[in-house]
């Protein structure tokens, strides 16, 4: 029989700390834990939805560690519990700081548009969609015993109406023109694109649109709506209105919009720092229903709060909530809830085993973190003999690994949560680059990003789009050709999201582009979705770096990892793999890294069956991801280790992805079999 201490270190629940994704449920919520502060921000909710035009806002401080962005994730399980009646949006650090608005207006649209079924690809949007038509329909006497079915059942409504084009339409005008009649002042634009996002046919242009991305004229005119290019000035203003009528339309569907600034210390220069101001002038002025709420440290507060405007910090500052640490209690229940998560038949042995090492060994009021690490130190001992042994510190590489494999992981599982997004590629790209101590320079493009590096005498050029209009896409092509006619012997790659187009067939000039930039040696560089996840998890680690949130244990304290040792890290290349080919390198023209589309699909039934069998077969439900991947292999399904965690993203009602020090921990839920229950 394995002691307590062999079984918890096997499959560890407290190997991280860090919540990774508000998105992303993987451990049970403790009410208790900072309950003062939670309860506070909810009676703030409801207050700014009883009162739409009332300018307020919420700062939340905390140490690293409190639970800041654990609180963002309990805030999101609230709106939840309120069938997303309270809409809730996280935005991540705005890099570009001269288009704060369209940033604002982008990661409303990003959360808006994240699924919330997995069953159905229903969103808030599509809540908001239901609640416009709901309030038609209650006063049309003629369509309520129609209506009655859905009446409680959203989802089912838009399933029905998914096959019944026709009349969804006929009703999407009704409901259409009287809401622009009960608001005047909307956006007729935005309410237009709003209902186009519930048609299934054209939900990816319009959310697309909504976003801020500039259509073609073949999509715009798919959705009935002129083609233009806009300006950057123009896009903002274009923003702008669009923010104002999303607090109009809450406003008068009683509702109400959670958004949740975190990461705010990677807001390192004024102007970033004036570009949130900004953000948060626009709704405390002109944008009613919206409540923000701004997560940061409590010294951080008090050099930020330098380069706002006053306004900003006194309606930010009006409601400061403080997070406090754990009582004894709560420390009992972190410490139960994690262990039963992955221990269902014997959590309460482990936990008896756990709880007095733990509480003996911390001091009085500990952070949620502080308890979790100290739960992992002990379970990571070599021996039962606390102070008679050396404690096994980690190196800052093992740290950094282990916290670079969760970012990995959790965002390759809910790539929803991060849409194609140049700038983080291009950030993620310079903290590569300058790990491997590459020179390089940076230039911004209109829509695009510009890397030129320097390697051994040679010059690469890299530009990096998301964007996925023709015009931006043929420019960077064209951009490329000068660069390659120019500098004769030099590489170039156009890189993009493996989720964006590089052209389509009705595109000819774009596609004359397009080949004139292979011709001359051109490459393009479309990763797969575990490729690109890779970026994004870089640029997500730079930024918890920057908070502090990433700690190492060591005989002289607890302290943050710095930004130099994760640049040793991602520098080591025996540890960390390229981000892009060697520069310089010969790879094959054309597009790298595409799905090899001759690969046999396999039903969802299908691994949903593969993968009970195999995990109900193993004690606790549950195994890792890459042992997993050999199972189902050996079982006929072939699937990478990327497609598995992307397969159970998708399927998280089923399954749940922990992290753990070898890698992700694949769980199954429930007591029995339940691939032919799930959706």
């Amino acid at each position: 029989m394995k002691s307590p201490r062999e079984l918890l270190r096997e499959n560890n629940p407290f190997s991280s700390h860090s919540q990774p994704d508000p998105w992303v449920n993987q451990f049970p919520t403790i009410s208790s834990i900072n309950g003062d502060a939670f309860i506070t921000i909810t009676r703030i909710i409801s207050y700014k939805q009883k009162n739409p035009h009332d300018p307020v806002g919420i700062l939340v401080k905390g140490e690293a560690g409190s639970g800041k962005t654990n609180m963002i994730a309990r805030i999101r399980e609230y709106c939840e519990n309120t069938s997303f009646e309270v809409k809730f949006s996280m935005i991540r650090p705005i890099i570009n700081y001269n288009t704060p608005i369209q940033h604002l207006f982008h990661g409303i649209i990003t959360n808006l548009s994240h699924p919330l079924r997995e069953s159905f690809k229903f969103t808030q949007i599509h809540g908001i969609l239901f609640s416009m038509i709901y309030e038609f329909i209650d006063q049309k006497e003629e369509y309520r015993q129609a209506f009655q079915p859905f009446k409680d059942n959203p989802e089912t409504f838009f399933r029905y109406f998914s096959d019944h084009g026709k009349e969804r339409n006929i009703l999407y005008n009704q409901v259409q023109s009287w809401i622009v009649d009960k608001i005047p002042d909307i956006n007729h634009l935005f309410i237009k694109l709003i209902f186009a996002f519930g048609d299934p046919d054209l939900n990816y242009p319009a959310r697309n649109r909504l976003a801020g991305e500039v259509a073609d004229p073949e999509d715009a005119s798919l959705l009935n709506i002129p083609f233009k290019e806009l300006s950057e000035a123009e896009a903002e203003d274009e923003a702008s209105k669009f923010l104002k009528s999303l607090g109009l339309l809450l406003t008068y569907l009683h509702q109400c919009l959670i958004i949740c600034f975190d990461q705010l210390e990677n807001l390192s220069t004024p102007e970033h720092q004036r570009a949130f101001g900004l953000m948060n002038q626009m709704i405390f002025n002109e944008s009613s229903a919206i409540l923000p709420l701004a997560f940061m440290r409590t010294l951080y507060w008090e050099k930020f709060e330098e380069n706002l405007d006053r306004a900003v910090t006194d309606r930010l500052g009006m409601n400061q909530v403080d997070l406090l640490g754990c009582s004894q209690e709560q420390i009992q229940e972190i410490i139960t809830s994690r262990i039963k998560v992955v221990f269902p038949d014997m959590w309460e042995m482990l936990a008896d085993w756990l709880i007095p090492k733990v509480v003996s060994s911390i001091g009085k009021y500990p952070s949620p973190r502080e308890v979790i690490r100290t739960a992992n130190t002990i379970i990571m001992m070599i021996d039962e003999k606390w102070a008679e042994v050396d404690i096994p510190f980690p190196s800052p590489d093992e740290v950094i690994r282990s916290a670079w494999m969760l970012e990995h992981d959790q965002i390759l599982s809910d790539l929803d949560s991060w849409p194609p997004d140049y700038e983080q590629i291009t950030s993620a790209l310079q903290t590569f680059l300058k790990s491997r101590r590459a020179e390089y320079a940076w230039k911004k493009e209109s829509r695009k990003n510009i890397l030129t590096i320097t390697h051994n005498s040679k010059r690469c050029c890299i530009i990096i789009n998301t964007n996925r209009n023709h015009s931006a896409i043929g420019a960077g092509f064209t951009r490329g050709v000068k660069f390659l006619q120019n500098n004769p012997g030099c590489s170039c790659l156009y890189l993009t999201d493996p989720r964006c187009i590089v052209t389509k067939p009705t595109w000819i000039q774009t596609n004359q582009k397009r080949e004139a930039f292979l011709a001359a040696g051109g490459q393009i560089m479309q990763p797969s979705e575990g490729e690109i996840a890779r970026f994004y998890a870089l640029y997500s680690l730079f930024c918890k770096i920057t908070e502090g949130d990433i700690q190492i244990e060591t005989k002289q304290g607890i302290r943050p990892i710095t930004h130099n040792e994760l640049h040793a890290y991602v520098g080591n290349k025996e540890a960390f793999r390229s981000l892009v080919p060697v520069i310089p390198a010969i790879v094959p023209t054309g597009e790298k890294n595409k799905r090899d589309i001759s690969k046999r699909e396999v039903s969802d039934e299908a691994v949903h069956t593969t993968i009970c069998n195999i995990l109900y077969s193993h004690p606790m439900h549950l195994m890792r991801a890459d042992l997993l991947v050999k199972s189902l292999q050996e079982n006929g399904i072939s699937m990478t280790y990327d497609e598995l965690i992307i397969w159970c993203g998708k399927h998280s009602t089923a399954y749940t992805i922990l992290p753990n020090q070898q890698g992700s921990l694949i769980i199954a839920k429930g007591k029995g079999p339940i691939c032919r229950d799930s959706p």
